[in-house]
């Protein structure tokens, strides 16, 4: 897979790039509130759907429900509402001020894995999202973490929700963000794990190193 390019958010808080968007009409669509606080991360969620019918039900004000961004299975990107105006979507109820949001095609059927044109989509979208609020591009499974979470992960304060499983989707986060890595930083290649925990470890015993040198150099 080769790296795709960066999404921007522009001044009006819409998204904009190397990649196919459209934007809500209205917009921000009838469903959402204003006051959004400082963001913690991206959760992922699955439409139990398609795109044009999530379009219909977020648009509906008796739904009462929105989100950031929808991705159908081509990559298609359909952006809901403003970033970085305080604009607030309804998808995980106590997540909703401090969390942005992305819905997935899945032809209803969660056991539908994520297409690799919703993995590039994903990536550019939750890579601009993290470079503009200053998360950082990991996976988190916990609401008081920073990253790209899971509507699960909030229980029953975020509405008692399996989303995006059962199903592989959840565990899809991780390429999605390793090719956010690549997005930020095109040519530059992550660590395998062992290098990781190898590189981990030496930064730890140069620490100890440091602290002894100096432990010694006070008792000289």
């Amino acid at each position: 897979m080769s790296t795709p390019g960066k999404l921007t958010i522009q001044a009006d808080g819409k998204v904009s790039g190397p990649a196919s968007i459209g934007y809500n009409n209205p917009f921000p669509c009838v469903n959402g509130a204003w006051g959004s606080k400082a963001m913690q991360g991206v959760v992922m969620h699955t439409m139990v759907g398609n795109l044009p019918g999530t379009i219909t039900v977020f648009n509906e004000a008796s739904y009462q429900a929105s989100t950031h961004f929808g991705i159908d299975q081509q990559g298609h990107i359909h952006q809901f509402g403003p970033i970085g105006k305080g604009w607030i979507a309804w998808a995980q109820v106590a997540g909703n001020a401090t969390w942005y949001s992305i819905e997935h095609a899945d032809n209803a059927n969660t056991e539908n894995p994520l297409t690799e044109a919703q993995i590039i989509a994903s990536a550019q979208l939750v890579e601009a999202l993290s470079a503009y609020a200053a998360f950082p591009l990991q996976v988190t499974d916990s609401v008081d973490g920073r990253g790209y979470g899971t509507h699960v992960m909030g229980g029953a304060a975020w509405g008692g929700h399996t989303c995006p499983g059962p199903g592989p989707r959840a565990g899809q986060r991780h390429a999605i963000i390793d090719l956010a890595k690549r997005i930020r930083h095109p040519g530059q290649q992550p660590p395998e794990p062992w290098q990781a925990k190898a590189l981990a470890k030496a930064a730890a015993i140069e620490t100890d190193l440091a602290g002894l040198v100096t432990l010694l150099k006070a008792h000289q």
